[in-house]
């Protein structure tokens, strides 16, 4: 027998989920104890193709003592929609397994259209979701593309100085950017855009990510990082931009 946790209202009813934007209620319950584990961030897939997603639960916590539910997101800030729960294996050309044994609930997906190209999101009772599974369904005429890096012009205000990372011309959008100085990540005063912009007649993507630093930081000691990696599925490559407090400026491939 399944014991049922008390469930928050707001995220107890799934046709409420159907309807919800990213900034309100799914942002509440996806920021909620990291308990729902999805590992695989990208997945390219070819019209046609079948694909799996894979859900497991933080160690300690069982799988049993929860609804387990799939939803999906086609673009950023869009509405979020259920798919299927756990007693609802099947529907549609979808197909949900749970394995309570080895704590797994699976999502596959088959004969892949451009119309599956999602975030695809594992919740267990409609509070707790995972990070999110990002499939692209490829376009056949369009060339797999690594990003080309650059770094705009600093800017001054005050006593921040702006550093611009830009990646452009990459397709798909499987991308993630982050600051570094040293052996540490950065992850304060850091702006990256939420999403890629896609370029209607090249269908190449573009993002930048924005770090601001204080003057003082700013000098030829301290050596900034931008580090874009790139997953198509098969491949994962990285490329980082170094800023130093003089200006220079070096690209490694890697």
């Amino acid at each position: 027998m399944k014991i049922r946790p008390h469930l928050n209202n707001q995220c107890r009813n799934p046709d409420i989920l159907k309807g919800l934007y990213y900034h309100t209620l799914f942002k509440h319950c996806q920021t909620s104890a990291q308990i729902v584990l999805q590992s695989t961030r990208f997945i390219s897939a070819l019209p046609g193709d079948k694909v799996t997603f894979d859900c497991s639960m933080a160690a300690g916590v069982s799988m049993s003592s929860y609804t387990m539910y799939w939803y999906k997101q086609d673009h950023y800030g869009q509405a979020v929609q259920f798919i299927v729960n756990e007693y609802e294996k099947t529907t549609k050309n979808y197909e949900a397994i749970l394995n309570t044994k080895d704590n797994m609930f699976s999502l596959t997906v088959s004969n892949l259209t451009a119309q599956d190209s999602s975030t695809y999101y594992c919740a267990a009772s409609h509070t707790h979701f995972g990070n999110g599974t990002k499939l692209t369904v490829l376009d056949p005429d369009v060339t797999i593309t690594e990003p080309t890096l650059k770094i705009l012009n600093t800017t001054r205000c005050k006593e921040k100085v702006t550093l611009v990372c830009v990646a452009e011309n990459f397709y798909p959008d499987h991308v993630s950017i982050k600051w570094t100085l040293g052996d540490k990540e950065i992850t304060e005063d850091v702006a990256t855009d939420p999403y890629a912009t896609k370029d209607e007649n090249t269908k190449m993507f573009n993002i930048s990510s924005r770090l601001k630093v204080s003057k003082k930081e700013f000098t030829p000691k301290n050596t900034f990082r931008c580090t874009v990696t790139f997953n198509n599925s098969t491949h994962v490559s990285e490329k980082t931009v170094y800023i130093t407090g003089t200006g220079g400026i070096s690209l490694d491939i890697s």
